[in-house]
């Protein structure tokens, strides 16, 4: 059984069906999605890699679990958590990441980050290095475990509460501009311009229709108002350095939020220097709001994304926090809001 979960990723199969019953050594496992490399040689290079940084570091060569079309790496999870691991890495962007921490969360078994997606959010406000894989495997080896806030999310796609679908995130969540933003930009787009494909697609979803909207955080109701969307953040970094929430932090038991009501050119610029400059001030179109619960109703279905994957449409949306839900293997200290 062992030996079909230390073989190449590209010749693995089905996973064993049950996992070793016990583990004498440091043991990770690794939920790798291999679209994310260009060729087979190229995961192979990257196995090679990793698996001499961990016997460099006295762990044995890690369990590698290939994530399948159906799983997205949710069985792998479960099947990592049953054998029983010192810590799971994930080796795929902010969405793979997403869909195992949905199955940690709650556990003892830590989530350690091997970014080699477009966005890697995740790793950009944890401080995990993210074009030096020996680096992210050190830090899985050596670093502590850190708790940190999971972000839910209940999508209510008619607003009546018959058709309503739970989902998590750990960066960001929302409705409207950001989830058309993330479905703007495809895969073409992505591989050709990287994280400035999110810049033209954000340009085009500006010219969307504004949607009424209602926001409610912690049973406060603030009034009903035409708005591009909200986004919802555990954590407040964008690409690029760019500080959507400045003040996010991932394991302060809050959510941050901020409402979207530019109406013209002029607005959107205002809102847009006020990102680059990380400013912590009040802004008329792009108000901001922190919570434990925020509920979002709007009077026309809104595109809804969490962590960079667009999960449906619905009228209304609520976020609640998990306070310190998930152990996350990082540097001491390395948070984006500190850099």
């Amino acid at each position: 059984m062992t030996d079909l979960l230390h073989a190449s990723v590209p010749r693995q199969g089905l996973l064993a069906a049950e996992p070793p019953q016990s583990l004498l050594v440091s043991q990770a496992a690794i939920v790798v999605n291999t679209s994310k490399f260009s060729t087979p040689r190229a995961m192979e290079r990257f196995q090679t890699e990793v698996e001499s940084t961990f016997v460099s570091h006295g762990w044995t060569a890690p369990f590698w679990l290939q994530t399948t079309a159906e799983s997205r790496g949710a069985k792998e999870a479960r099947w990592a958590v049953r054998a029983g691991v010192d810590v799971v890495l994930v080796a795929g962007g902010d969405g793979t990441i997403r869909t195992v921490a949905q199955e940690l969360a709650g556990s003892d078994i830590p989530i350690a980050l091997l970014p080699i997606g477009t966005g890697n959010l995740l790793a950009r406000n944890l401080g995990i290095p993210r074009k030096n894989i020996t680096a992210a495997v050190q830090i899985a080896c050596n670093s502590k475990d850190h708790p940190m806030d999971v972000g839910r999310l209940e999508l209510d796609r008619t607003g009546n509460g018959n058709e309503v679908q739970g989902f998590v995130f750990l960066v960001m969540a929302g409705a409207g501009f950001d989830a058309a933003t993330v479905g703007g930009a495809d895969d073409t787009m992505k591989s050709g311009l990287g994280p400035a494909a999110y810049l033209l697609s954000g340009a085009r979803a500006t010219q969307e229709k504004m949607a009424f909207t209602t926001i409610c955080v912690d049973g406060s109701t603030r009034r009903r108002r035409e708005s591009h969307g909200v986004i919802v953040g555990n954590c407040g970094s964008l690409t690029m350095g760019l500080r959507l929430m400045p003040g996010a932090i991932p394991d302060d038991g809050l959510l941050d939020g901020v409402a979207l009501l530019q109406r013209n050119v002029t607005d959107w610029a205002r809102a847009a220097w006020s990102v680059v400059t990380r400013s912590r001030g009040r802004h008329r179109s792009m108000p901001r709001f922190q919570g434990r619960v925020i509920e979002v109703l709007t009077d026309a279905p809104q595109p809804v994304q969490v962590d960079g994957d667009v999960v449906g449409a619905g009228r209304m949306v609520r976020f609640h926090v998990q306070a310190e839900g998930l152990l996350v293997r990082r540097p001491d200290g390395r948070t984006a809001q500190h850099h």
